[in-house]
């Protein structure tokens, strides 16, 4: 396993947020909580886009604790598909096809970045055997 699968999947985590963030700005989701305009969804894009990037730029710099950082920028983002479950089942006056459609991409964005977690993890497990097999030369 190679950074560049986790630095892959944290760009599809990036893509998935803004996707998720565009479709709920719509009208067909009918929530009174959820009144976005486009300059905002432009300003949270933003937004999302530097906090992504500047770790992503770290990682592929070869820049390590880069990852900690991306761990926790995507921490920060899956909350917005829990978001999204609550809103689409509690305040939205949606269909309820819209309703599942959208669940199920919250659901996918979600294990999208439950195995990044997993990737980085295994790579960081990966990383500390590599440094104790150099360290103490077994």
């Amino acid at each position: 396993m190679r950074d560049r699968n986790v630095i892959a999947w944290a760009i599809v985590s990036m893509f998935g947020f803004i996707a998720i963030n565009f479709l709920m700005s719509r009208p067909f989701i009918h929530s009174a909580n959820v009144q976005m305009t486009m300059a905002e969804f432009w300003h949270t894009t933003l937004i999302a886009v530097i906090l992504y990037m500047i770790p992503i730029i770290m990682a592929a710099l070869n820049w390590k604790p880069s990852f900690y950082f991306m761990g926790l920028v995507i921490a920060l983002y899956t909350l917005s598909p829990i978001s999204v479950l609550f809103n689409m089942w509690i305040d939205s006056g949606a269909s309820v096809m819209i309703k599942m459609l959208m669940s199920a991409f919250s659901l996918a964005l979600m294990w999208g970045n439950a195995y990044w977690l997993v990737l980085a993890l295994r790579l960081r497990k990966k990383q500390q055997d590599h440094a104790d097999r150099k360290r103490f030369g077994h």
